[in-house]
């Protein structure tokens, strides 16, 4: 059975997981943005190296940092209605 439907069950399965999910997509980034999206990856790796060494900061802001690290700029920049 799966010899003759996988493929199709495949491509409906990611069809789902990319409307539902967000993911999955076929990205083709140019050598340019990869390049960026490297740098990015290193930066965070080196933030959360430094975070979790025996710099001073304050707990809140350490766990801040952590909570906010990967979103978007634009999820970040919305208030904060959790301590309202």
């Amino acid at each position: 059975m799966w010899k003759i439907h996988g493929r199709v069950w495949s491509n409906k399965l990611r069809k789902l997981i990319i409307k539902y999910r967000n993911i999955c997509h076929d990205w083709q980034f140019n050598d340019e943005q990869i390049f960026a999206l490297e740098e990015y990856y290193h930066a965070n790796v080196r933030l959360l190296n430094c975070l979790n060494s025996d710099c001073y900061v304050s707990r809140e802001v350490r766990q801040e940092i952590k909570d906010t690290l990967l979103l978007p700029i634009a999820e970040i920049e919305k208030p904060n209605t959790a301590s309202l």
